[in-house]
C-alpha cells in the first residue's frame, strides 16, 4: 500500500505543479525529509517512510483542484483534501498514538512545504520561500532539466494536481423523431437521425 500510494503522489507532483521541474521537486523534497527528522525526534522516530508518506499526501492533496475527490482503498469516495486527516485517524486506530504522532509531524511538514512554497491563498503563485525553491544550476543538468525552461509565469498555479475532477452530467436532448406506442415523445441522450430499416434500397 505504501508503494502504491508514494507512486500515485510522486505521479500527480511531477504531472501537475511540478510538470518539468522535477529538480525542484527534489531539491524541496531534501529539505523536507530534513525537517520530518527534526520533527521526529521529540519521539524518537527511526523510521521516517510513514511521515514522508503523509507529508507528500498533505502537499498532493492541497495542490489538488477545488472539489478534487479520490478513493479510499476503493470502498469510499472523499474530498482529497481530507486524506492526510483520513490517514492520521486510522493511524490512531492501527497503530496508536505514537505512529499516529508520526503522521502528525508528516502532515505539520507537509502544510509548511505547502504554505511556504506555494502560498495558502486558492492559485497562489507562491509562498514567503518560493523564492528559495528553485534548484540550483547543478542539480537541474543532473536530472536533464539544463536546457529546458522553467514554465511560464502564471501557468502552474495551487490550483493544478491530481484528484478526481467532478464532472456534470451530460443534459439530455429531447428529440421528435422517435416516439412510443402512446403517441409521447421520448427523449435520448444522442439524436441519431431517422437512419433506415436493415433491407431497404
Amino acid at each position: 500500500m505504501f508503494i502504491k500510494f508514494y507512486s500515485r503522489n510522486g505521479e500527480q507532483l511531477e504531472t501537475g505543479p511540478y510538470s518539468r521541474r522535477s529538480a525542484d521537486l527534489a531539491y524541496q523534497l531534501f529539505f523536507a525529509c530534513g525537517l520530518i527528522i527534526v520533527a521526529t525526534v521529540p519521539i524518537d522516530g527511526i523510521l521516517f517512510f510513514h511521515p514522508l508518506l503523509v507529508c507528500l499526501t498533505y502537499l498532493s492533496s492541497s495542490l489538488a483542484p477545488p472539489g478534487a475527490q479520490t478513493s479510499l482503498m476503493g470502498i469510499v469516495t472523499i474530498p482529497v483534501k481530507y486524506l492526510p486527516y483520513v490517514i492520521i485517524v486510522m493511524d490512531i486506530f492501527m497503530g496508536g498514538p505514537r505512529y499516529a504522532a508520526q503522521a502528525v509531524a508528516g502532515a505539520v511538514v507537509g502544510h509548511f512545504w505547502w504554505w511556504g512554497v506555494w502560498g495558502s491563498q486558492l492559485g497562489s503563485r507562491g509562498g514567503v520561500l518560493h523564492r528559495y525553491a528553485s534548484a540550483p544550476a547543478w542539480l537541474r543538468n543532473l536530472v536533464g532539466e539544463g536546457n529546458i525552461p522553467p514554465p511560464p509565469p502564471g501557468e502552474v498555479s495551487a490550483n493544478s494536481g491530481g484528484g478526481i475532477h467532478i464532472v456534470p452530467p451530460r443534459r439530455t436532448l429531447a428529440t421528435g423523431s422517435g416516439s412510443g406506442s402512446n403517441g409521447n415523445t421520448r427523449s435520448s441522450g444522442h439524436n441519431w437521425g431517422a437512419g433506415r430499416t436493415l433491407g431497404s434500397s
